[in-house]
């Protein structure tokens, strides 16, 4: 793992910082804390104006302030959720990361031209940014962002990123700031609205799921990477469906060195994943898909001797690693046939 970066467990076909789970990938919750959300976020701040117009809005994040002066015209996308949530909410995005599949997101609401699609997200070129002209560029899911990045391209445009470090902010909140940012704060809430819903109904189908434990991570190399820190976008979106992570991993301590919030596991401790009720897995390459199913350590664990087992596509990988309000309803359906193992 000697590149860090903040994917998904990602596919070494891309080298997508190999966990950087999604970097899984490459590199919602209850009504009540809803409504919570619903009231606005302490980040930002913005003046009063009238209906259907945006006044200047401040938004605090991990590296300055972004100020934005009026409804953006012209959106440069950095993050598969603000490439998501922000076409879901009719912002014009005019630049974008490209899937690390090659294929546009299965959640998008309405399909980009591909043109679009010019932006690395590995690393992203300051010099292609600026000749899209944006007027805002959102970053909350951007895994290739730092200080450095981030003070070059707020010459370009205000840049809104994550308050506080990347996948630690609940997909609720980063749905309230891109609809701020874009001037599209009661569109923003509608889409939480959806995601809860989503969520509710799941949990009506599946009433048993409440209390059950669950385990995340990929096979790379000599490592699996588990997703368990407790301020991960991922777990926090599990516990919505009522999963937990096992006792044995609650209080583990994470690090962003694989992931962020992950821990690295050994097959030697492989045994340690049979204390989950179900287990999703995703895979750097075909060749560690291969040793994970063959290996003596895992193919013989109960978990995926009886069925409670899923290998994820590198999409549900991406989407689980850092769920984002869009995806909520799509994620839910991949997941459900092995959630109903253990839910219904």
């Amino acid at each position: 793992m000697a590149r860090h970066d903040h994917s998904v467990l990602v596919s070494r076909g891309h080298d997508v910082h190999r966990l950087g789970l999604p970097m899984l990938i490459r590199r919602v919750i209850t009504l009540a804390t809803a409504a919570a959300l619903l009231g606005g976020c302490a980040s930002t701040s913005k003046d009063t104006a009238p209906s259907g117009t945006t006044a200047a809005v401040t938004i605090k994040t991990a590296y300055g302030e972004a100020v934005i002066k009026q409804k953006p015209q012209r959106v440069v996308a950095l993050g598969l959720a603000d490439v998501a949530v922000a076409n879901a909410l009719g912002a014009n995005i005019v630049g974008a990361v490209k899937n690390y599949t090659g294929e546009q997101l299965p959640y998008l609401r309405k399909k980009l031209d591909e043109s679009v699609y010019s932006i690395d997200a590995d690393a992203p070129s300051m010099e292609k940014i600026a000749s899209l002209k944006p007027d805002l560029i959102l970053a909350t899911s951007s895994y290739a962002l730092d200080k450095g990045k981030y003070d070059t391209m707020s010459k370009i445009a205000p840049v809104v990123t994550y308050p506080q470090a990347l996948y630690s902010t609940p997909m609720e909140e980063d749905a309230l700031t891109i609809g701020r940012a874009v001037g599209e704060d009661e569109a923003a809430r509608r889409l939480i609205a959806e995601a809860t819903a989503s969520i509710t109904k799941l949990k009506t189908e599946l009433p048993n799921l409440s209390g059950k434990t669950y385990l995340y991570g990929q096979a790379r190399g000599d490592v699996l990477p588990m997703v368990v820190g407790k301020d991960n976008q991922s777990t926090k979106f599990m516990a919505q469906l009522g999963l937990k992570v096992p006792d044995t991993f609650a209080e583990a301590k994470t690090t962003a060195e694989l992931a962020p919030g992950t821990i690295g596991l050994s097959y030697e401790n492989a045994d340690k994943l049979d204390s989950a009720d179900v287990l999703f897995m995703t895979f750097a390459g075909p060749e560690d898909r291969q040793r994970f199913d063959s290996n003596p350590l895992t193919k013989d664990l109960r978990v995926i001797k009886e069925g409670r087992y899923q290998a994820t596509t590198i999409q549900t990988a991406q989407a689980l690693q850092a769920p984002d309000i869009v995806s909520v309803h799509w994620l839910i359906d991949q997941l459900k046939p092995t959630l109903a193992k253990i839910g219904s």
